[in-house]
């Protein structure tokens, strides 16, 4: 049994993704409710819907989450989901904190702002300059929550061993490509 992680930019579907192949796959979906649960487990009450992908304030900085903390109740989580059988992990630095598993397979997925623009008016019902104003926040935040949380800027591309662009290929194409992937790399 395999550990996926797929990372994404907002406005892709990418969790969506992320959650389709786990069912097909027969493997657990590993998301902020799982990994909340794992990190109070772990003595860390902390919000994860509040957080994702936002960077700390000065405030939350000062008194808030120690990064080194949260990485490591975050890589517990993970790690103790994968013992019990196969993983998708959605987000949350699943490409840096399990980085050396040789039974990993890490993906991102990507469009481009128009793209994201598009899905986000289409499937949340936000005007085009709501939208665009999402997507420019969002992908600032993600590279600032990245860079603080785990010293990486989740945009580069060597962190991942696909990168897939949902202008390219539809959902059900990329879920196809990671089986195939899987398979490549005698994870499945």
């Amino acid at each position: 049994m395999a550990v996926i992680t797929v990372s994404r930019q907002y406005g892709t579907g990418g969790m969506t993704m992320g959650s389709h192949l786990a069912g097909r796959l027969g493997y657990a979906f590993v998301f902020r409710e799982e990994l909340a649960r794992g990190c109070r487990e772990r003595g860390l009450d902390i919000d994860l819907d509040r957080m994702e992908g936002r960077p700390p304030n000065v405030i939350e900085r000062l008194f808030g989450v120690n990064s080194e903390t949260l990485r490591r109740s975050l890589k517990e989580t993970m790690e103790e989901a994968a013992k019990a059988g196969g993983i998708v992990v959605g987000g949350w630095g699943g490409q840096v904190l399990l980085k050396d598993r040789r039974d990993a397979l890490h993906v991102r997925v990507v469009g481009s702002k128009e793209a994201r623009i598009r899905q986000l008016m289409d499937s949340g019902g936000v005007t085009r300059s709501a939208a665009e104003d999402i997507v420019k926040s969002t992908d600032r935040d993600q590279k600032l929550f990245s860079e603080y949380f785990f010293g990486v800027d989740f945009a580069d591309p060597k962190l991942y061993h696909a990168v897939l662009n949902t202008e390219t290929f539809p959902h059900d194409a990329m879920i196809d490509l990671v089986v195939s992937l899987l398979r490549e790399k005698k994870l499945a």
